[in-house]
Parts: structure tokens; C-alpha cells; sequence
């Protein structure tokens, strides 16, 4: 019965991300604390991120993500950047991150639960949640550009009125 439960509540939380609400969804931050979704949607829109190391899309998507967060910091946005590595690269995820000076916040899935539940199938594999928990945008892949649409939906989501978003 458990096991049912279980899975029936992993079925529900699939389907609510592919139909535009975010499941609840708790990530373990690089600095080892762990913090849920809703308590950081309280705080403003967040963009969330999927990416790995061995990922070369991903790494050429960094940068844009870090002026996202510098641009918009101030109006309450933030990116979570959820490396998928396996535990064994924890310390070259932190020392990437530290090298390139990205301020962004990090957080680490190596068993890819908060991935598959947001149906991630390939990286980088981004999601713009609004603060009622609700799927703006998804994108998998990078490619010059895509940089550009992602910085739109953004500005557009930190302007919008609290009532819209």
C-alpha cells in the first residue's frame, strides 16, 4: 500500500510539472543545506537550470545564465543551477563554479529525482517558474540565441505586475 501511495503521488507530481505547476520539489544546495521550491518562489521568479560538467551545451549556457542573475538579482529573480554529476564530481562542480566566479546558486541531483520529475530528457534542460509555482517556459538544448528568448521571458516575468505572474 505504501508503495502505492508512493508512486501514485510521483504520477501526480509528474503530470502537474508537464501541465504547468512546478511539483514540490526539495534541492540540496552545493553548500550542503537543503531548500524546497516554494519557499524559494516566495522570494521571486527562479529559473531553473539542468546541467552537468561533461555537458559542453551546458557549460556555453553558463555564462548567460550568470548576467541573467547579475541583471535581475535586484528585482527578486534568481537562477538555481542543478548539476546532475555523479557525488564522486561534487568537488570539481564546486571548483568549477568558484573558477569561472558565477554567482549563482548551485544545487546537486546525482540520482536526477528532481529532473525526471520535471520531465527532463535532455540538457541543459531550463524551467521559468513564476512565484505561484506555475511553468512559464521550458527549454532543453543550447544553441547561440536561445540566450536572447530566455532573457525576454525573464524581463517580461520580473516586470509583470504580482497579479499577472
Amino acid at each position: 500500500m505504501k508503495r502505492f501511495l508512493a508512486s501514485l503521488i510521483l504520477f501526480l507530481s509528474v503530470l502537474n510539472g508537464q501541465f504547468g505547476i512546478a511539483p514540490p520539489l526539495k534541492f540540496k544546495l552545493m553548500n550542503g543545506q537543503s531548500v524546497l521550491l516554494k519557499d524559494l518562489i516566495q522570494q521571486g521568479p527562479i529559473l531553473i537550470d539542468y546541467w552537468a560538467l561533461w555537458c559542453s551545451p551546458c557549460l556555453k549556457e553558463m555564462p548567460h545564465l550568470d548576467k541573467l542573475q547579475d541583471e535581475f538579482g535586484d528585482e527578486g529573480f534568481r537562477v538555481l543551477a542543478v548539476n546532475l554529476d555523479t557525488e564522486r564530481s561534487v568537488s570539481k562542480v564546486k571548483s568549477y563554479i568558484r573558477s569561472k566566479g558565477y554567482d549563482l546558486e548551485v544545487a546537486l541531483d546525482p540520482a536526477q529525482e528532481t529532473y525526471r520529475m520535471l520531465n527532463g530528457k535532455a540538457m541543459p534542460y531550463s524551467l521559468l517558474v513564476d512565484r505561484t509555482g506555475k511553468i512559464i517556459y521550458r527549454h532543453s538544448g543550447y544553441a547561440p540565441g536561445d540566450e536572447k528568448v530566455l532573457w525576454q521571458k525573464v524581463e517580461a516575468l520580473v516586470h509583470a505586475s504580482p497579479d499577472n505572474s
